[in-house]
């Protein structure tokens, strides 16, 4: 069971370069968190206590020269409860140039 409304994210096609926020809602049940920690530098995690709701700012970096064509996005998001249960939220897309 997900303490989520959304735990996995699909953005669909975003263009390389330009930032996103994405928002995750967390249920009315939720419990006390205990840490947040995405998978990848490029991902800054934001919790507020009162809306429930985990703000991820993803910087969305330009695709590098060498990689042909479209590129597929997968971000994860850890997070612990203070019971020491885990749970791992995920951000999917298709980056293009």
């Amino acid at each position: 069971m997900s303490y989520w409304q959304n735990p996995e994210q699909n953005l669909g096609t975003i263009k390389a370069g330009s930032a996103k926020k994405i928002v995750f809602k967390g249920l009315d049940t939720i419990p006390n968190i205990k840490s947040i920690d995405p998978y990848c530098g490029c991902t800054a995690v934001d919790f507020n206590k009162e809306t429930k709701e985990l703000i991820i700012s993803y910087s969305n970096s330009l695709i590098p020269a060498q990689v042909q064509g479209s590129q597929v996005i997968n971000k994860k998001i850890d997070i612990t409860y203070e019971d020491d249960t885990k749970e791992t939220l995920s951000i999917n897309a298709i980056r293009i140039r």
